[in-house]
């Protein structure tokens, strides 16, 4: 693997329509899933980072024990899928160290709270017509250009050496367990936690506007973020299958970015953006997010709220927030190898 560009275990120039179309759906999925569970409102974000909402993390540990489940299915039925799967992901993260990941996340973090927004969720926000979603886009796609730019550098002073072993990416290598065995404990010691969470902080108590008394499915304004985190956690599966990938977004900025360049420079921030411009393996993301955004607006359009519901409009953050909050997180996640909404949820990657 270059010690420059991204080199993933699929080929770049290959266009696969099934793994496209699978990319579309399981886009409207998640796009009504994300919705649904309210995760998206950048005060709901905000609340999270502070301690005094759970919604948000009861859904993450929720899509991941789904996906950690939907592994150990696959564990049996499709090794060799989700063995190509993992070593898709961990060709992308096997340099990255403590101290990388470190500065990654918490840059990654701090332009969550700025800006009530993360890579992924951002699109349900445009979805949905949260005020200032574009600018946080904006910035998203302006951080990826300054990401670029260092990347070099970043290789150089933070990633470890390219003949770094790739033997212990996975936390089941380092603790010495099977995989199976791994995902079925964190599945159980997650699904315990959620079970707490909800316990002291009902959900039902947590969403910004209740749900009108007697709608049901799509008709809710909000489904319980167990629910919805399991409908994301479960899109693990056919990402595997049919795709040989793990849920993500942050790349599909960067496969938007590379655009404009041409290819064939191994260096530099055009060398870097060309290893992401073509391939399915570059553009499901896209389509995947494009999608999600189409989800969110089908599953915001019908959902009903209370007539005397208070604050019914879904408060975005100040335009220069959002912009600044994007530059972060693309930033922070390009340099710690992933975003929060699937954080976790590939395959339990650790940077030992």
């Amino acid at each position: 693997m270059s010690d420059k560009v991204k080199k993933p275990t699929s080929s770049n120039g290959l266009f696969r329509p099934i793994a496209i179309a699978a990319s579309g759906v399981m886009g409207i999925f998640f796009g009504i899933a994300m919705e649904k569970a309210r995760v998206f409102e950048p005060m709901v974000i905000r609340d999270q980072m502070v301690f005094s909402r759970f919604i948000m993390v009861k859904m993450f540990l929720s899509a991941v024990v789904a996906g950690q489940l939907g592994f150990l299915a696959l564990s049996f039925l499709a090794p060799k899928k989700l063995h190509k799967a993992r070593e898709e992901y961990a060709c992308c993260v096997y340099r990255r160290g403590l101290f990388d990941t470190a500065i990654g996340a918490a840059m990654l973090g701090a332009g969550m709270t700025v800006a009530g927004a993360c890579p992924g969720m951002v699109i349900i926000q445009a979805g949905s017509m949260v005020p200032n979603a574009a600018f946080t886009i904006g910035g998203l796609l302006f951080g990826t250009y300054i990401y670029a730019s260092v990347h070099d550098f970043v290789v150089k002073f933070f990633h470890r050496p390219a003949h770094h072993p790739r033997s212990k990416v996975f936390l089941d290598q380092v603790a010495g367990v099977s995989a199976p065995v791994l995902f079925a404990s964190m599945s159980a010691a997650l699904a315990t936690i959620i079970l707490v969470l909800e316990y002291f902080f009902p959900w039902t108590s947590e969403v910004p506007r209740p749900n009108l008394p007697g709608t049901t499915g799509m008709m809710m304004h909000a489904w319980s973020p167990v629910v919805a985190g399991a409908i994301v956690g479960s899109l693990q599966i056919p990402a595997v299958v049919f795709i040989g990938d793990t849920l993500g977004s942050s790349t599909s900025y960067v496969t938007v970015c590379a655009q404009p360049f041409e290819d064939g420079l191994t260096s530099g921030m055009v060398g870097y953006l060309s290893a992401y411009k073509r391939g399915t393996s570059n553009w499901w993301q896209v389509v995947y997010i494009g999608c999600a955004a189409l989800g969110a607006y089908i599953s915001s359009s019908n959902g009903i709220i209370p007539y005397d519901a208070t604050d019914v409009a879904v408060q975005g953050v100040p335009a220069v927030a959002a912009f600044l909050g994007g530059i972060l997180m693309i930033f922070g996640s390009r340099m710690a190898g992933g975003c929060t909404s699937f954080v976790a949820v590939p395959a339990m990657n650790t940077p030992f």
